[in-house]
């Protein structure tokens, strides 16, 4: 029976496959339709868009090309186009003429500007720019880099500024002539005080000392009665003249500065000062002294001088206090007190009218060695005036243990 079913059964599938209405072929006709459909549509629409697109694209770029080529030519400033690879481009007409060169396209862009050592490909994957400042043919100019990834190229800018350097070189000298004018004023002034001093010290003071000796030798001539009264009230005006003679001489040429070195001077200083007025000083010493030359002895003594000096007239404090740091490497001086304090800013702008000369003063000092001079001061909060001044090799001093506090 089964045998003779199965060529009945052969014969029904060779008929369906036959037959044109199978669904099989039904799928492949749609499909092959479908694709057929999509080749047209990228051969005869799409594929013509993308090209037009491409075409546009590059006759956008040609101008703008052209543009920028004519916009370089035609800027008065030097202007250089590279590529990714470090080559020049585009040059205009004045970059040709800093360069004193003709044709520079073609030619590496180190092989012109040296100092340009940077990576071209990467700077214009990553939209670079820099700034240089460069001396060309006798000129100065300001160098910008400007890396563009869109257009894979990098211009270079150049805008002269040799005025403006010439006027900065000439504003740096004429301040170094104004320090050197000051420094020089400084030591006049040194100087005049220290003629000053021998002056009243040799001169008015021992005339002074002569005079009392001569009034002491006729008291003793006089009966007591006589005296005890015009005589001595005469000796005691030449005694305190006497005495206003040696402080002025003092403080115009400190003798124990130049004998015993600056720590031993500034503690006279604080010590004399603070019984003087009437308020806590204190001095405190840290490290061994060294004796500077001179000048720099001289200087760091009117600063003080200075600072107390303010803190007397100014500050209505009850206390103050002098520092010195002495190291191989600097030497660092604080001076601070307790008093009413100040608008630090407004005083050494010049805001107020004849203010901060003194600071000022002090300033132009520590400038003269290269020091930097800070002062920490707001109203009712006391005052801190800070100086540091560094000790280079070449200064001649030496270590002495005078005193250690």
């Amino acid at each position: 029976m089964n045998l003779l079913l199965a060529p009945q059964n052969f014969q029904n599938l060779l008929k369906t496959l036959l037959d044109p209405a199978n669904p099989i072929y039904v799928s492949l006709f749609i499909v092959t339709a479908i694709f057929g459909i999509v080749i047209l549509i990228y051969k005869y629409l799409i594929n013509p868009i993308t090209s037009h697109y491409k075409k546009e694209r590059e006759n956008i770029e040609l101008k703008s090309a052209k543009l920028m080529a004519l916009f370089a030519e035609l800027d008065p400033d030097p202007v250089i186009r590279i590529d990714a690879k470090g080559t020049i481009v585009v040059t205009n007409n004045a970059a040709k003429h800093i360069l004193s060169s003709g044709n520079l396209q073609g030619i590496k862009i180190t092989d012109v500007l040296p100092f340009l050592t940077i990576n071209i490909k990467e700077a214009i994957k990553n939209n670079t720019t820099l700034v240089f400042t460069e001396k060309l043919n006798g000129r100065f100019f300001s160098i910008l880099f400007r890396a563009e990834l869109n257009s894979n190229i990098a211009q270079i800018y150049f805008r002269d500024i040799t005025d403006f350097k010439t006027n900065e070189e000439k504003l740096v000298e004429s301040q170094k002539k104004l320090r050197e004018l000051s420094d020089h004023l400084q030591d006049i002034i040194e100087e005049e005080r220290q003629h000053i001093a021998r002056g009243l010290h040799d001169g008015v003071g021992q005339s002074l000392s002569l005079l009392r000796m001569k009034l002491l030798r006729m008291s003793e001539k006089e009966p007591d009665d006589q005296r005890s009264g015009l005589f001595k009230n005469l000796i005691q005006s030449l005694e305190e003249a006497i005495l206003e003679v040696k402080n002025i001489s003092y403080i115009l040429k400190p003798k124990l500065l130049e004998e015993m070195g600056l720590g031993v001077a500034l503690k006279y200083l604080v010590s004399n000062i603070a019984t003087e007025i009437g308020i806590d000083g204190e001095a405190n010493i840290i490290g061994d002294e060294i004796r500077l030359d001179t000048k720099l002895e001289i200087y760091l003594y009117r600063v003080a001088q200075e600072a107390i000096n303010n803190i007397m007239k100014y500050s209505r404090a009850t206390s103050f206090s002098l520092q010195l740091l002495i190291t191989d490497k600097l030497i660092r001086m604080i001076v601070s007190d307790n008093g009413v304090g100040f608008n630090a800013n407004d005083i050494l702008s010049g805001k107020l009218p004849n203010s901060g000369i003194g600071l000022t003063n002090i300033r132009e000092r520590v400038e003269s060695f290269h020091g930097i001079f800070k002062i920490d001061s707001e109203p009712g909060s006391g005052t801190m005036l800070v100086v540091e001044i560094p000790l280079y090799k070449e200064l001649t001093w030496q270590k002495q243990n005078l005193f250690v506090s």
